[in-house]
């Protein structure tokens, strides 16, 4: 599988987790109404659990922020719509398991 092939694997799950979680509201409704904005927040879900679990390339420095679990740096380092959703990528990462396939 290639890594592009195994990002997408990653981004369907990201997708998934949202979808499943729907009436959890851990993404504010007005970032989840905003097609732009969710989908910012798609990647950036992405690009947490591919850093995580080591596909791909490393994320930026939010992206390695949240996944080292480093609040401080998490609220530094994000933009408005970041800041917002920590609750979810939160979520998204310690309750999302690595995909057989990867």
């Amino acid at each position: 599988m290639t890594v592009t092939e195994q990002i997408d694997v990653v981004q369907k799950v990201v997708e998934d987790f949202i979808q499943e979680n729907s009436d959890c509201n851990l993404i504010p409704i007005h970032i989840s109404l905003n097609p732009e904005s969710l989908i910012h927040v798609i990647n950036i879900g992405t690009s947490i659990l591919c850093t995580k679990w080591g596909v791909g390339y490393h994320g930026g420095s939010f992206v390695q922020a949240v996944v080292d679990n480093n609040l401080t740096n998490s609220f530094a380092k994000a933009d408005d719509i970041n800041r917002q959703c920590l609750y979810f990528y939160v979520n998204l990462m310690y309750n999302t398991s690595k995909p057989n396939i990867l």
